[in-house]
């Protein structure tokens, strides 16, 4: 957490997609000036979400409930966060 921050002020008029990997404290000053300037952003809930179903699935053999997880998983960061 923090790593980009000093990127943040130099995020202007962007177009494409910024991958943040951190999900906590979220978002990050850079990804939260990437959107601001217009750019899609993708946070690491969503690595997690994703990394979680596949080990679900390889696990069970059955299609992991992706949604919800994710829904989970934005609450649980909204909580640590405090918001």
């Amino acid at each position: 957490a923090g790593a980009t921050d000093p990127l943040a002020e130099g995020l202007h008029a962007v177009a494409g997609t910024w991958f943040d990997v951190v999900y906590a404290p979220w978002p990050t000053a850079a990804a939260a000036a990437w959107a601001q300037a217009g750019g899609q952003i993708v946070g690491g809930v969503e690595l997690l979400v994703e990394q979680a179903a596949v080990q679900v699935e390889l696990m069970t053999g059955q299609g992991a409930p992706v949604a919800a997880m994710r829904a989970a998983g934005h609450r649980a960061v909204t909580a640590k966060d405090g918001a």
